[in-house]
C-alpha cells in the first residue's frame, strides 16, 4: 500500500476450508457494516462465499453474476459490490504463457478453474477441447451450469470428469502442445499431485500449477519426465490476482503494471525460486 501511495491496511481473515455458512455471512455482514472498511479481496472460497451470502451482496458484475463467484467486494454508498476479476487474472496470465494450442486438460473445477475456461471460450478463436476433472460433484456440476452455454455456442467439446484421481489418462489424451493445469490445490493446501507418479505428459504440453508455494509436486513430475515440457507455477498469477483484485476496491488504473511491480516488490520473499522452461 505504501508504494501505491495509499494510508491503506491490508487485514488478514483466515476462513477454514468447508467452513459452515454462517461463517460466510458473518464476515459480509461485518464488512457491510465497517465504516473504516473499503472491501475485501477473496482469495479462496470465491463460490462459497457468493453461494452463502450472496444475498448480502448489493450488486455483481456481469462476471460474477456468469460465473458465481466473488473475490473482490468494494463498500460503497450503494451497498456491497462484488467483483469476479479472477477471469481477468487468469486470462491475462494464459494469454502470456499458453497464447497457441488446441486442447486444455485442468485438474480441479473450482473458481480459478472456471475462469481459465471461461476466457478460454471468449477467446476470438476458442480452443477445440477443455477438459476438467474434480472429486467434487457439486464443483462439476457448477462449471458445467457456468460453461456449456459458451461451449456449445462456440462449438467447443466441453468434459467433465468426475471421481477421485489420479488424473493420468486426461493428460495423455491430450496432444502435443497440450496445457496441462492443476487447479485441484493439491501441492499446497494438500500435499501430493492430482497424478500418479508414473504418469505422461503430451510432448511439449505446457504444465502450469496455480499454486505458487507448498511442495508443487505436479511440478516436480513434469520437470522429471521429459525435455520438451514449458513448466510453470503460479506466482504471476498470485501478483496479477491481487493486482486484478484490488483495481476495483482501490481504482487502480493500471492493474498489469501493478501486478509487475508487486511481483518486483514480493520476490526476496518468496520461498520457492521461480519455475521457467
Amino acid at each position: 500500500m505504501g508504494d501505491l501511495g495509499l494510508d491503506v491496511h491490508l487485514v488478514g481473515r483466515d476462513v477454514p476450508l468447508a467452513a459452515p455458512g454462517e461463517v460466510y455471512r458473518a464476515l459480509v455482514t461485518e464488512l457491510a457494516g465497517s465504516d473504516d472498511v473499503l472491501g475485501a479481496v477473496i482469495t479462496s472460497h470465491k463460490v462459497a462465499l457468493l453461494r452463502e451470502a450472496g444475498d448480502l451482496v448489493d450488486w455483481l458484475d456481469p462476471l460474477a453474476a456468469e460465473c458465481g463467484e466473488v473475490n473482490a467486494l468494494r463498500r460503497g454508498a450503494g451497498g456491497l459490490a462484488g467483483f469476479a476479476r479472477d477471469p481477468v487474472s487468469v486470462g491475462r496470465v494464459v494469454d502470456e504463457i499458453w497464447p497457441d494450442g488446441e486442447q486444455v486438460v485442468c485438474l480441479g473445477a473450482g473458481g480459478s478453474a472456471i475462469a481459465l475456461g471461461r476466457h478460454l471460450l471468449a477467446r476470438p478463436v476458442p480452443r477445440a477441447r477443455l477438459v476438467f476433472a474434480d472429486r467434487s460433484s457439486a464443483a462439476g456440476r457448477h462449471l458445467q451450469a457456468v460453461l456449456g452455454p459458451w461451449a456449445e455456442s462456440r462449438r467447443v467439446r466441453l468434459e467433465v470428469h468426475l471421481g477421485a484421481g489420479p488424473w493420468d489418462h486426461l493428460v495423455v489424451s491430450g496432444p502435443a502442445g497440450t496445457l496441462v493445469v492443476n487447479a485441484t490445490g493439491l501441492g499446497k493446501d494438500g500435499p501430493g499431485s492430482p497424478l500418479s507418479p508414473i504418469v505422461e505428459f503430451p510432448p511439449v504440453a505446457v504444465i502450469w500449477d496455480l499454486n505458487y508455494r507448498g511442495d508443487l509436486a505436479m511440478l516436480r513430475q513434469a520437470r522429471r519426465a521429459h525435455a520438451g515440457l514449458v513448466v510453470h507455477d503460479g506466482w504471476h498469477l498470485f501478483c496479477h490476482g491481487w493486482a486484478a483484485a484490488l483495481g476495483p476496491i482501490l481504482d487502480l488504473s493500471n492493474q498489469v503494471d501493478t501486478a509487475g511491480r508487486f511481483a518486483e516488490l514480493a520476490a526476496p520473499l518468496r520461498a520457492q525460486p521461480e519455475v521457467g522452461r
